[in-house]
């Protein structure tokens, strides 16, 4: 009988993407060289600059455009200073000025009752509002004055009264006139007496403060109206009455600012 020979076992296939890891891993492959921009001389007619040279160059746009546009801003401010000081040469601007006109109070009358000193009060007052300017109007706002007796222990309210808006024309004088009040204002007994007595021999002395707001027009433009603040006094009635120069009022811009 014949022998049987042993059969070979098959060979098995290796799935795809096998690895032996046995096998040495294989070497990473080297980027390839990189390519060295070719001098201007060798680069070919219109063809584009390197990534590298056109930053560079849109960043040299942009230098050029911030200072074409610092030397436009200084151009238009050197021309509107140019402009602002010929404005003021041909224009002149000056300030109004305000002086106390006349002072007079009707009534000043002291009571002494049993719940303590009270004073009634009625003042008039008259305000010489003067504009230099021979090209600017000077517009004022609606306001309000509030008058004053003043006294050693401190000032004592006498009446407030409300100044309608007006116009002033160019080198124009206009006075203002308005009359406050004041009924039962409690005061001390000594600051009566002293208030009744300087009443008698016109010495009593009064502060007048006048708040409102004031703007110029020159031609057909008119500016914002800024508020200011007139102080006058103290004055006393002999010095209100008398033919005497008006006692000249301080004139505070922004009412704090004083600009004479």
């Amino acid at each position: 009988m014949a022998e049987e020979k042993p059969t070979s076992k098959p060979v098995l296939q290796k799935p795809p993407g096998y690895r032996d890891p046995a096998a040495a891993a294989p070497a990473a492959p080297r980027p390839p060289p990189r390519r060295q921009p070719l001098p201007p001389a060798f680069r070919q007619p219109g063809k584009p600059l390197p990534r590298q040279r056109y930053r560079r160059s849109r960043r040299c746009s942009c230098c050029r455009i911030c200072c074409w546009a610092s030397a436009v801003a200084l151009v238009a401010a050197a021309i509107l200073a140019v402009v602002a000081g010929l404005a003021y040469l041909w224009f002149q601007p000056r300030l109004p000025s305000f002086r106390l006109e006349s002072l007079n109070a009707t009534q000043l009358r002291v009571a002494v009752r049993p719940d303590g000193t009270f004073l009634d009060a009625v003042t008039k007052v008259g305000i010489l509002v003067s504009n230099p300017n021979g090209r600017i109007v000077v517009e004022y706002g609606d306001g309000k004055a509030r008058m004053s007796v003043a006294d050693d222990d401190g000032d004592v309210a006498v009446g407030e009264a409300a100044i309608a808006g007006f116009e002033q024309a160019r080198r124009n004088r206009t006075v203002v006139r308005f009359a406050a009040a004041a009924r039962g204002v409690a005061v001390d007994e000594v600051a009566g007496e002293r208030i009744r007595a300087g009443f008698r021999s016109k010495e009593v002395r009064f502060v007048l403060e006048v708040r409102t707001k004031v703007g110029i027009r020159v031609g057909g433009m008119s500016t914002g109206k800024v508020p200011i603040r007139v102080g006058c006094g103290p004055v006393s009635l002999k010095q209100g009455v008398s033919g005497a120069t008006p006692p000249k009022c301080r004139f505070y811009l922004l009412r704090w600012i004083n600009l004479h």
